[in-house]
């Protein structure tokens, strides 16, 4: 009879330990199976990573990117790469830059709800960047802010844009590395040419500019433009060639 208990105690004891390993192994596999479904919720789904093309900038320490695809649109950009920041300064050390400029992108992410009160400081949405695939200056190529003209010239080398929408007159000279940056007024027009004024008084400078309707060859490349324009700032004379935003 002793035996006998001996050995129901053994058998007892034995599936009681299978029976705790079997419960062990199926909540671990339920936390398993738990945690996965959590981890794929906290990662985008392929069929949502959209690539963005927009012009980015950082102002008052915060990254924001306009939607070419709706200007109107501005976003709160999270940079889950981390280089966006580091890129952008590198950019604009180039050559001379505007207070806050754009640069293009393109880049893929996804878009998420603003947090706090972000959306009081004009932002539409969150743009949570996951891969930067463009990253140059803005140019008349591929500005998505219409301009009325863009203006490219040697000796020396400079660029002039003029844009209502931007309500700006901006010449850079890369000779000497420097911008200068004037208030937009509506253009004289006579014919199908456009002159353009303004003065900068803070800084006492003035700027003339003169586009005129004919073919005009400026660049080594040879590109054809249809507008050769000519520049006066503070007795400083630039010549060269511009294509016509308003044409567009």
């Amino acid at each position: 009879m002793k035996s006998f208990t001996v050995a129901f105690s053994v058998i007892f004891c034995f599936s009681c330990t299978n029976e705790k390993l079997r419960k062990a192994n199926e909540q671990h596999s339920k936390d398993t199976l738990i945690q996965e479904v959590e981890d794929s919720m906290s990662l985008p789904m392929e069929d949502t990573l959209k690539t963005y093309r927009g012009l980015f900038r950082i102002k008052n320490n915060m990254l924001q990117f306009k939607n070419c695809d709706n200007i109107k649109l501005n976003y709160l950009v999270m940079d889950s790469t981390g280089k966006m920041d580091e890129l952008y300064k590198k950019m604009l050390l180039k050559s001379p830059a505007l207070p806050y400029e754009n640069v293009y992108v393109e880049v893929k992410g996804i878009l998420e709800p603003l947090p706090g009160n972000a959306k009081k400081k004009g932002f539409d949405s969150t743009l949570i960047v996951k891969e930067t695939l463009t990253f140059e200056q803005k140019n008349y190529k591929n500005t998505c802010i219409p301009y009325d003209f863009w203006a490219l010239g040697t000796r020396p080398d400079w660029s002039l844009q003029i844009s209502e929408k931007e309500s700006i007159i901006a010449l850079k000279d890369f000779s000497n590395n420097r911008v200068y940056v004037f208030s937009y007024y509506a253009p004289k027009i006579v014919n199908d040419g456009y002159t353009y004024h303004s003065n900068n008084f803070a800084n006492q400078t003035s700027i003339k500019a003169t586009f005129k309707q004919q073919q005009c060859s400026e660049d080594t490349a040879g590109n054809k433009y249809s507008y050769s324009v000519s520049v006066l700032m503070n007795g400083k004379k630039y010549n060269g060639c511009a294509i016509n935003g308003l044409k567009n």
